[in-house]
């Protein structure tokens, strides 16, 4: 375990940083959403493998997908906020953050208790549906808010 989340922790550190800049560069904020979204989705359908090498690079996508969408997400809102609400918006962007990972990492516990690897796939459902969802901040403006 603790070499799995070191893996994840060291992948983070380097989405989030050099790699985030340079895909900054090539892509704007929204489509980074779209397409972490999409590989946030992907990595859950291969937890429900068995096969260590597939886990293994679905904590590899977990990573990446959320280092691309979340800091992307929050800029987003930070943006659109303004000078004046700004920092009140990140704030609550990252509490409600924090409440959904304690919902959430609690609510897949159960879940897993209960339905086992299909728990992933539900994930899965959940992420996609963001993925859907997301394709309409390619369409809002900043003065659009």
């Amino acid at each position: 375990m603790g070499i799995f989340f070191a893996i994840l922790s060291g992948i983070m550190v380097l989405v989030q940083g050099p790699i985030l800049r340079k895909a900054l560069k090539k892509f704007s904020e929204e489509k980074l959403v779209v397409i972490g979204s999409l590989i946030s989705g992907t990595n859950f359908i291969l937890f429900v493998s068995n096969d260590i090498a597939l886990i293994y690079g679905a904590a590899i996508l977990f990573a990446v997908g959320n280092g691309l969408m979340w800091p992307s997400i929050v800029s987003i809102l930070s943006k659109h906020a303004g000078t004046i609400h700004q920092g009140a918006v990140q704030g609550i962007a990252s509490s409600c953050a924090s409440l959904a990972s304690i919902i959430g990492l609690t609510a897949g516990g159960l879940l897993y208790n209960l339905l086992g690897n299909t728990t992933f796939l539900i994930s899965a459902g959940v992420i996609f549906t963001v993925f859907i969802l997301s394709f309409q901040l390619l369409r809002i403006k900043k003065g659009d808010w």
